[in-house]
């Protein structure tokens, strides 16, 4: 054994990580915008196109050529670019603000200016489709100026001529086939759900969806793709069953047919690779990491090749002929994108989506899988510092850890691969903490039945998960015991005020955000006043229902809180009002516990500025540090930037050195 790893396993884990010697990256690289956006691949595979956020490239499209990918050109618009789609050749289709006005324009690479179309006035505009067959012309759904005239519009991108293809009509999704016939739609119904339709001499209905909260991240059960001939239409589909699958429905006779399930969770309706003829060749579940399963024998050895070069592999795009692939590798930090050249077995690094944090160390990322006390099978993310890792994905040594709740509870799956969470995730990482980003029954993503059983829960056996995961992790080598601390936000933020009340000597703190403290008040409040509510934490109007939301408050445990707890919330929040938390702070601190409370007079739910971020951290690392013994970045001018308001913990603020 190497002498350096002696000493490591001899000191304390807390000790034997401050020993590891790489710099701590600045808390504000984390919170820039990304520096790649909107990137796409050009039909022939021969260009990537992309928008740059940096200062004076509001009005330049960048691309890079395929054959010299070094060399990053661009393209100049008189005015802001907001989106664009590569059309056929080397063609672009941008919509274009100058002032107050949106302009539809098209131009070459060849070209030095865009040519603007000559269409109707319009507020805003979504690409829907191109065609080989007709490559002159785009479809739109365009919102006219003038209302009555919105619709879907078929636009020559030659003549400026359009032709109008009907309306959306509170339709979720409408897709065509290569001549640009309506073949398949969703579309809302009388139960709240969704009710999904082919046309065959008119619409016809396939399958009715009821509501379920699922739908909160745009639902598992939607259309993937129709194919070109307008024979077949590829869904994911969870009618009549726990967990979607893939399906294909003729679009002549409604015949359905099950193509792909997944064991354990929802194969969801992104993130499929399609070949030429508009057929899945891959389809994906989310276990934590990827679970891809194939239609496609050489699409299979495909993906296994990229998965041994580059790991944990997302689809994001494919050349017209399906020879050319963008792709992108997904392992819990900025994402880097490459380019595949199928044919040639060829994989060439194109760039990372978020260059702020090169030179700097990254924590990595390892999927596991928990049992919970009763036999629930639940995925969790674990990061681990940088360095710090074994093979296995587990640390060297027992580390000062993170638990991570998130919100909803209804929004899972969708933050595993949300820079907008994951760069937290890093961040704590560098400094020295072992992360573990966790599910839990009544989240989605895993199946109506799991989802379900978070039903009247919330403080029984949702809480359970949580102590279950943070037992797994001291189990197992994991987290330091007596260095554990639990953070979330929304949802995440009302579980970690009730742990630390529930589950008194678990964590050695916790961090809450924006979480309700008081469940039998929330649901008499106008936005839980309804059934959704009543039937997933509790009934207010009903003795047992109150008893049991009374029960799973925090505010109710008040007297139990052993550990430091930090809140923090904004006054704009039009889902958990401040008084909520409010209250929970001025009951704490009238008990006599350590509470630090801030808020943010112009956040709303989930902090969008910058500054907040950046001061929300500057604060909760000090917090951390003190009372889990991870390591911090110094003050600097961090705490001052952000806009914020002291109700309780002043002192400990203005002391954070």
């Amino acid at each position: 054994m190497k002498p350096f790893i002696t000493f490591l396993l001899l000191l304390p884990a807390w000790l034997a990580f401050s020993q590891i010697p790489y710099d701590l990256a600045p808390r504000e690289l984390f919170f820039q915008e990304k520096d790649r956006t909107n990137i796409h691949l050009s039909k022939d595979g021969k260009t990537v196109f992309y928008l740059k956020k940096e200062e004076g490239a509001a009005n330049q499209l960048y691309y890079l050529n395929t054959s010299a990918i070094t060399a990053e050109r661009k393209k100049n618009y008189e005015g802001a670019i907001v989106d664009f789609w590569p059309a056929y050749g080397d063609g672009i289709v941008a919509v274009v603000r100058q002032d107050t006005n949106f302009l539809l324009q098209y131009s070459t690479l060849r070209s030095a200016k865009g040519r603007t179309l000559d269409i109707l006035p319009f507020k805003r505009l979504t690409f829907m489709q191109l065609s080989a067959r007709f490559p002159n012309k785009v479809l739109v759904n365009l919102e006219a100026k003038e209302e009555k005239k919105s619709g879907i519009y078929l636009i020559d991108l030659l003549s400026s001529n359009m032709k109008r293809l009907g309306r959306m009509d509170g339709y979720r999704q409408i897709l065509f086939d290569q001549n640009f016939t309506k073949i398949a739609a969703l579309q809302p119904n009388e139960m709240d759900g969704n009710t999904l339709l082919r046309n065959s001499d008119g619409w016809q209905t396939v399958f009715e969806y009821p509501f379920h909260p699922e739908m909160f991240i745009g639902g598992m059960s939607r259309i993937v793709s129709v194919s070109k001939d307008g024979k077949t239409i590829y869904a994911t589909d969870n009618a009549e069953k726990d967990k979607s699958t893939l399906v294909a429905i003729d679009v002549a006779t409604g015949e359905v047919t099950e193509l792909i399930s997944d064991p354990d969770a929802d194969v969801i309706p992104y993130a499929a690779s399609l070949d030429a003829t508009g057929k899945p060749t891959s389809v994906v579940a989310l276990w934590g990491d990827t679970r891809r399963y194939y239609l496609d024998e050489k699409v299979k050895a495909d993906f296994a090749f990229l998965e041994k070069e580059i790991g944990n592999v997302g689809f994001v795009e494919a050349s017209e002929d399906d020879n050319t692939w963008l792709v992108r590798e997904m392992e819990g930090g900025p994402m880097t994108y490459y380019l595949f050249d199928r044919n040639a077995q060829k994989l060439t690094k194109l760039f990372n989506d978020y260059s702020h944090l090169d030179g700097y160390e990254l924590g990595s990322r390892k999927a596991f899988t928990v049992t919970t006390r009763d036999g629930l099978k639940l995925p969790v993310h674990l990061y681990v510092p940088p360095g710090m890792a074994k093979p296995d994905g587990t640390p060297k040594v027992s580390l000062p850890t993170v638990v991570y709740i998130h919100g909803g509870p209804w929004a899972g799956m969708s933050h595993w691969n949300s820079w907008f969470h994951t760069r937290n995730f890093q961040l704590l990482a560098n400094r020295g903490y072992a992360v573990i980003n966790m599910e839990f029954r009544g989240t989605t993503g895993l199946g109506k039945a799991l989802c379900d059983a978070g039903d009247r829960q919330w403080g029984g056996n949702m809480h359970n998960d949580i102590v279950d995961v943070v037992t797994w992790a001291n189990r197992n080598g994991i987290s330091n015991p007596k260095r554990v601390a639990l953070w979330g936000w929304s949802y995440g933020g009302y579980a970690t005020s009730y742990a630390l009340g529930a589950a008194p000597d678990l964590f050695s703190c916790g961090l809450s955000m924006y979480g309700i403290s008081d469940l039998y008040e929330f649901t008499k409040l106008p936005f839980a006043d309804n059934d959704l509510w009543r039937t997933r934490t509790g009934d207010p109007n009903t003795d047992e229902g109150a008893a049991l939301l009374k029960s799973h408050s925090p505010a109710t445990y008040v007297e139990n809180v052993n550990s430091p707890l930090l809140l923090t919330t904004g006054s704009l929040d039009d889902r958990v009002p401040q008084q909520q938390v409010d209250d929970f702070a001025k009951a704490l601190n009238e008990a006599n516990k350590e509470v630090i409370y801030f808020y943010y007079p112009e956040e709303g739910h989930d902090y969008r500025q910058p500054e907040s971020w950046i001061s929300f951290w500057a604060i909760a690392e000090d917090f951390l540090h003190k009372n889990a013994g991870g390591r911090k970045q110094p003050r600097g001018a961090d705490v001052e930037i952000g806009n914020f308001k002291i109700m309780y913990g002043k002192k400990f603020i203005e002391e954070i050195d």
